[in-house]
């Protein structure tokens, strides 16, 4: 999302693909602030001016560079499309996240008061649906489809009531042994804590399932979580046991993609926070209107189509990375 107004900064953040040395490190950082960029960079701001405020190393491999920018101002998301810059990502094992925020607000950084996640393989490593699959042995089956509808090959109610279909019969207990075996992210917790620690709202938003959002949600400690609610059925003859019906509650509203973008927009409405201030992350189909809505939204290792189509994109090991999009420093990881 661009800024509004005359002026603004445009923040470019680079990240090298090879932290492990300080020769990798010396190369990345000469790369980021050197000639060959800042032409490049002239060329597809034209004609706005530009002018390089500062320079910062803000972690090994990850530099920063920031602009005072001139209308007409350019659309971050455009420039990270732009076949050269792509080019020059390439060529230099770099990953670069374009922001621009109003110079009004005199910072090097976007102000963010309300962060959206989605849950899985962002927030956790798993996808849920598939751990529940694992659980009766049809693993293959229900990933395949999941693999799909994240790469945005199938519709997503479609191919979730599809899969769902596949689960009926699965203890209804099932969440308790998923919660002993599903893992939290690298970085999530420090990224949560960072947030919070900056008084900004925390919403877990997921195609997956309100048990295991909910748990989540304690875990991080985060403000909000909204996910899809499951029917479960009494014992029968063929279940001895509560077991899951393999529906959705007609009683609750479906996470789809459309309503991830609804819950970012009603939160922000909500509480008085203009889309601007507004930061995403996911990794699926299904989040990019949220992610195209956001004041910043970033794919996070994301399925194919989404890091073709994300606004930015970031394929780090730890979400502690995005702390540097906010503006905060080297910290521990969590």
């Amino acid at each position: 999302m661009s800024a509004d107004g005359d002026n603004a900064r445009l923040i470019v953040t680079f990240f090298a693909k090879s932290r492990t040395s300080s020769q990798d490190n010396f190369r990345s950082q000469s790369l980021a602030c050197g000639p060959t960029f800042s032409q490049l960079l002239t060329s597809q701001l034209s004609p706005a001016e530009s002018v390089l405020d500062s320079h910062r190393t803000l972690a090994p491999g990850i530099f920063q560079s920031v602009y005072s920018i001139t209308n007409p101002l350019p659309k971050p998301e455009k420039l990270r499309h732009h076949t050269s810059i792509t080019a020059f990502e390439a060529l230099h094992a770099l990953e670069i996240i374009w922001d621009l925020v109003p110079d009004g607000n005199h910072s090097d950084f976007r102000p963010v008061k309300l962060a959206v996640f989605d849950m899985d393989s962002t927030l956790i490593n798993e996808e849920v649906i598939d751990e529940l699959a694992r659980s009766i042995g049809i693993t293959s089956a229900v990933a395949a489809i999941t693999a799909r509808a994240m790469n945005g090959e199938l519709e997503f109610e479609q191919s979730l009531r599809e899969r769902l279909a596949l689960l009926k019969g699965v203890k209804a207990d099932v969440w308790d042994e998923l919660k002993k075996t599903v893992t939290i992210a690298a970085g999530a917790k420090n990224l949560v804590d960072y947030l919070r620690e900056r008084h900004v709202l925390t919403v877990v938003v997921s195609g997956g399932f309100a048990p295991m959002a909910l748990w989540l949600k304690e875990q991080l400690g985060l403000d909000y979580a909204f996910a899809n609610h499951l029917v479960v059925s009494p014992s029968n003859a063929a279940y001895p046991y509560p077991h899951l019906s393999g529906e959705l509650s007609p009683e609750h509203p479906i996470v789809v993609p459309e309503y991830k973008k609804r819950v970012l927009e009603t939160l922000a409405q909500e509480h008085a926070i203009p889309l601007s201030e507004t930061f995403v992350v996911g990794d699926g189909s299904n989040d990019l209107l949220m992610l195209g809505a956001a004041g910043l939204g970033v794919a996070w290792r994301a399925k194919t189509k989404v890091q073709r189509e994300a606004p930015q994109r970031l394929n780090g090991t730890t979400l502690s990375d995005l702390i540097f999009l906010l503006g905060g420093q080297e910290s521990k990881d969590a």
